[in-house]
């Protein structure tokens, strides 16, 4: 069934989603965004699955950290050591830092930047009304401002906080972001696909471009267009699904 929202709240007003206390804050909460969480559909495949692909040490890089839902749950976790959230969008920075204020995050570092390891020292990066449809990307859905980005190297990040696991979801530019990437350090990769941006060619890349590097589709651990990766070391071994 169908919710309605006046989304007139106050500063005070929050909405439990997943025992995370997000502020109804109407400039960033959309009626579809709130519509989302209502209805439990809100980043529910991800949720899902961190209690089960996190592991005792592990440094999280997590890219496209929209308002900071996932990087809380990520906190929680008493296997990760420390959190990289890292969100292109400038906007949602101080709506993340609030949230994180609000259910007493820690371990959790916020940088607002690009990824990449280009010569370029900023990106552009496109404004939907809607946070999650912001993107790198002009096309295919309409957007309203654009706002120049600084953009860090990907490869120097992952080295300096020495990243396990990353947990990607930035609207259709997986299918670019790991390519001749340096990934030696990292045995996850935790992805949403986004074949409404990049068509199923672009989904093809990603899985090339990650097979090649020596990682594995994990069926055990992907639900739809949200895709576990790992590598596969000489500890692996078969196992019953659910295990």
């Amino acid at each position: 069934m169908a919710h309605t929202a006046a989304l007139d709240f106050s500063p005070e007003d929050c909405l439990e989603v997943a025992g995370v206390s997000v502020p109804l804050d109407p400039n960033v909460i959309t009626p579809a965004i709130h519509e989302a969480m209502l209805d439990g559909a809100f980043e529910a495949e991800e949720s899902a699955q961190i209690p089960r692909i996190v592991r005792p040490g592990d440094r999280v890089l997590e890219i496209g950290a929209g308002i900071g839902f996932i990087s809380t749950l990520l906190s929680r976790e008493e296997r990760v050591e420390a959190v990289i959230a890292v969100e292109a969008n400038p906007l949602l920075m101080g709506y993340m830092a609030r949230l994180h204020e609000k259910n007493g995050v820690s371990k959790v570092r916020r940088l607002n930047a690009v990824l990449g390891n280009g010569l370029e020292t900023s990106a552009t990066f496109y404004l939907r009304q809607d946070f999650w449809m912001g993107s790198l990307m002009p096309r295919p859905n309409p957007y309203y401002a654009t706002v120049e980005v600084p953009t860090l190297g990907l490869d120097r990040l992952l080295a300096e906080e020495r990243v396990s696991l990353v947990v990607c979801d930035v609207e259709g530019a997986e299918t670019f972001l790991f390519h001749g990437a340096d990934l030696s350090g990292v045995d996850r990769i935790f992805v949403e696909l986004h074949d409404h941006v990049t068509g199923l060619s672009g989904v093809g890349r990603i899985f090339s471009t990650l097979a090649q590097m020596g990682f594995i589709y994990d069926p055990r651990h992907s639900t739809g267009s949200v895709v576990l990766f790992q590598k596969v070391g000489s500890e692996d071994i078969v196992r019953p699904y659910g295990a």
